[in-house]
């Protein structure tokens, strides 16, 4: 007979960041947090999302992009390309085969090595980074403003009572031909946020799919004025 079993054992990870330090070459006064995709990379992420990101914000902030804990290598022709997940979730079963606490933990524990932990913060997630933003910020200190791209607002994963524990703006932008993420439920789930009063808006962009285009890069930049 055969007994499978599961342990949870402190292990050293990596926490690989892609960043892009204040221009005007102060320490920084707030922390930018990119929260990419599934089987994606900070540094796509960093590409992506930095031109949306307004001067003014972009003077004085620290933007970092880490890569997620779960490293998905990928066979190419020229060898073994590197992408990353947040956690995994089966939708078929809905159930997590990894939830997302590890990341939580792992955000908390690199943020803290960095010396940014007391900064204010603002979070941006796209997809996976998306789902995980919120349940994130919540355990993190000082956070500002959030912002989801592409994803839902899992109201119920979110620790802590609310309102109280979402004392943060959660705006959304979602694009109406996403393939990946129903803007119905995307929709919905963030209208039970409003409706504990947290401030916020949610965006549908007509053009857009399941892709930081320009056009949501537009509206991000709107948002972060």
């Amino acid at each position: 007979m055969s007994l499978t079993s599961r342990l949870w054992v402190k292990v050293r990870l990596p926490f690989d960041i892609s960043s892009q330090p204040p221009t005007d070459g102060a320490h920084p006064q707030e922390v930018i947090l990119l929260l990419h995709g599934f089987a994606e990379t900070g540094a796509r992420m960093l590409k992506k999302i930095a031109p949306a990101i307004p001067e003014r914000l972009r003077e004085r902030a620290l933007i970092v992009a880490p890569n997620a804990p779960f490293l998905m290598p990928h066979r190419t022709e020229q060898g073994y390309s590197a992408t990353y997940a947040w956690y995994f979730y089966d939708p078929t079963t809905d159930e997590y085969a990894i939830d997302m606490s590890p990341a939580v933990d792992f955000l908390k524990e690199g943020l803290k090595q960095l010396g940014l932990e007391k900064l204010p913060k603002r979070i941006i997630g796209f997809s996976q980074g998306g789902f995980l933003a919120p349940i994130a910020a919540a355990s993190l200190e000082n956070v500002q403003h959030l912002i989801g791209i592409g994803c839902e607002t899992l109201v119920d994963e979110i620790p802590g009572p609310l309102p109280r524990s979402v004392s943060y703006r959660v705006d959304a932008i979602h694009g109406v031909l996403d393939e990946s993420v129903s803007i119905e439920r995307a929709q919905a789930s963030h209208e039970r946020l409003m409706r504990l009063e947290v401030p916020g808006s949610f965006q549908r962009l007509e053009g857009s799919g399941h892709r930081i285009d320009d056009a949501i890069r537009e509206k991000l930049t709107a948002l972060l004025s």
